[in-house]
């Protein structure tokens, strides 16, 4: 192979200049702090329950009641939480751009014939993105698949899907300020009644009946936002991951497995504790029957339930299946065949999607056919076009690279779908936490002292 030296050089140059733009280490680079980490909070969680206490207690001291100190001090370290968790979101979108343009730019260095233009890439601000390059220069590495179209394909996808959680955001945006402003409306009740010449917080802060209102009203809303965030969903996965300093997750590396999944014997433990209670609660005959029929239903429920293990590695499998199967099509189109290509898929990738598909490809190995082999995703229902895919190649001889991508492309489009329909889900479902959460609280904190008080002047 002729001399490419200059231009490795270049290219790790390049790569390394955009590296320390983004703060991340480039070949060579020292383990040192050489600038403000990116990622790093400009407010730690130290900082945030500190300001929280001292809020808590000058309002315990202006208001002469430790009620409000609490009260104060909760808002304050929820909100601060708040904060912090979208000072972080932001800061990881930033990164995720800048790791995007990192890799256009790899790639059109590649394309110029520069073979070192990703050599200087130690690792991505984007933990996502970093994971889902190396798996593509580990496949280009062991199968010959062009490099350079596994980089724009990923660029391409990952903008559209940044585009996508756009668009869902803003749908979510609503509810979001729907459930602030529900959230205020306690404050908003007090200052009317403070409009009509009362003093509600006296009632609030310094009588049993406020008191017992006011720790009601913020176990309500406490509850209230919680139902919220459960309703509009957890972020996405990129957004959880996105940040991440280079030196700390280096740091943090562990050895990655499947999580257990618990023992069949944990709902008929959890079933003779719940009827077991109910038994000592009640001892007579009645109570002996309700604790076996609560028993019974506890059994039931939990054995239908899907085990959080189970369904956290399902999600990760269908959030990576896409790019799984853009690097299978690429692999056999760099003429590996299909037993190969899933195989070395599979050492590429981490994580569950890269163990089903070890399964897949031994599968193929050891003689199995394709409808038997690739049934190891008949559980994931946005795979069942793959799979017909490769059992419909597999009967008339058709070419499935292609239609490996247009599987691929097809999984992408679904998640985007599934994400618009829960922000507008999300949209519909913020009525169960208004009206059962924050309207009560309302009443309690803003309405009940107010009344109080009016009456209190009147008699």
């Amino acid at each position: 192979m002729r001399d490419q030296a200059p231009a490795r050089r270049i290219g790790r140059a390049r790569t390394r200049d955009r590296l320390a733009a983004l703060g991340a280490p480039g070949p060579g680079a020292s383990g040192g702090s050489g600038g403000r980490d990116p990622d790093r909070p400009a407010v730690s969680r130290r900082l945030i329950r500190l300001l929280a206490i001292a809020a808590g207690l000058v309002a315990g001291l202006l208001a002469r009641s430790p009620v409000a100190a609490l009260i104060v001090a909760g808002y304050a370290l929820l909100g601060g939480r708040l904060w912090r968790e979208h000072r972080r979101g932001r800061g990881a979108a930033r990164q995720r751009a800048d790791s995007l343009d990192l890799v256009g730019a790899a790639a059109a260095e590649l394309r110029a014939g520069a073979v070192g233009g990703l050599g200087g890439v130690l690792l991505l601000p984007d933990t996502e993105l970093d994971r889902l390059v190396h798996a593509a220069r580990r496949l280009a590495d062991g199968t010959g698949a062009p490099l350079a179209d596994l980089l724009e394909r990923l660029e391409a996808q990952s903008r559209a899907a940044d585009r996508a959680d756009a668009a869902a955001a803003a749908q979510a945006a609503g509810a979001q300020l729907t459930a602030v402003l529900l959230a205020a409306l306690p404050v908003g009740g007090l200052g009317l009644g403070y409009l009509i010449g009362v003093d509600p917080l006296r009632i609030l802060l310094h009588t049993p009946v406020g008191v017992g209102c006011a720790c009601g009203a913020a176990v309500l809303q406490a509850a209230g936002l919680a139902w919220t965030r459960r309703v509009q969903g957890a972020p996405p996965s990129r957004a959880a991951t996105g940040g991440g300093s280079v030196r700390r997750r280096l740091r943090r590396l562990r050895l990655r497995h499947l999580p257990e999944r618990p023992s069949p014997r944990t709902p008929w433990l959890l079933g003779l504790v719940a009827g077991g209670a109910v038994g000592a609660l009640l001892p007579t005959v009645p109570g002996v029957v309700c604790g076996a029929l609560v028993a019974a239903v506890t059994v039931a429920v939990l054995r239908r339930m899907e085990p959080a293990a189970v369904r956290t590695e399902r999600v990760q499998v269908l959030a990576d299946l896409p790019w799984a199967v853009d690097l299978v099509g690429a692999a056999l189109r760099a003429g590996a065949p299909l037993d190969g290509a899933v195989l070395a898929v599979a050492a590429a990738l981490d994580g569950p999607a890269a163990a089903r598909l070890q399964r897949i490809g031994r599968s193929l190995r050891l003689g199995a056919t394709p409808a038997e082999a690739w049934q190891h995703l008949a559980d994931l229902a946005p795979a069942r076009r793959l799979i017909a895919a490769a059992e419909r190649s597999s009967a008339s001889g058709s070419a499935l690279a292609g239609a490996l991508h247009r599987c691929a492309d097809d999984l992408r489009a679904d998640a985007a779908v599934r994400r618009q329909a829960g922000a507008q889900r999300a949209g519909v479902l913020i009525v169960l936490p208004l009206g059962l959460c924050f309207l009560p609280a309302f009443v309690l904190a803003g309405l009940v002292p107010v009344v109080l008080a009016v009456l209190g002047e009147v008699l």
